[in-house]
């Protein structure tokens, strides 16, 4: 693991090589945790163009899309990376209830009602007769 005191969240894992016109060591390529990448002029002469750095929490890839002198960054790809698992068999469904006749659709008659006493020309024998006594809107007295 190769890092640098200024951007301690960045792993370095590719470098140039120091070259004639430039003596610098420039980060080519990179992983980076726990935050997003360094930008700006403090940071000149640490990214080289079109560095990558991937986020090792899994929420992105950046390219710096600003100068060596000041690195900006932009996402070029993101979210979790890997194929889905296969999906498990469908479960046992289970069997339908049974579903009795609706009211008016209903093809059965239902049981006729009870028939009170008499022949259907006479009515049944009469109750007692009450006389209730009422009186400035108070009940006074019941007779039956």
């Amino acid at each position: 693991m190769k890092s640098n005191p200024l951007i301690p969240l960045v792993d370095i894992q590719q470098q140039e090589q120091p070259s004639n016109t430039s003596s610098y060591q420039l980060i080519t390529f990179g992983t980076i945790t726990g935050g997003t990448p360094y930008a700006g002029a403090t940071y000149a002469n640490i990214f080289a163009l079109e560095c990558l750095l991937q986020d090792l929490d899994g929420s992105a890839v950046y390219q710096n899309s600003g100068t060596v002198a000041v690195p900006a960054w932009t996402v070029i790809g993101s979210g979790a990376a890997g194929a889905t698992g296969p999906t498990g068999p469908t479960g046992y469904t289970g069997y339908t209830g049974y579903t009795g006749p609706s009211g008016a659709d209903s093809t059965v008659t239902g049981p006729t009602g009870y028939t009170g006493p008499g022949n259907g020309y006479n009515a049944g024998p009469t109750g007692p007769i009450a006389t209730i006594t009422v009186v400035d809107g108070l009940v006074t007295d019941i007779t039956v």
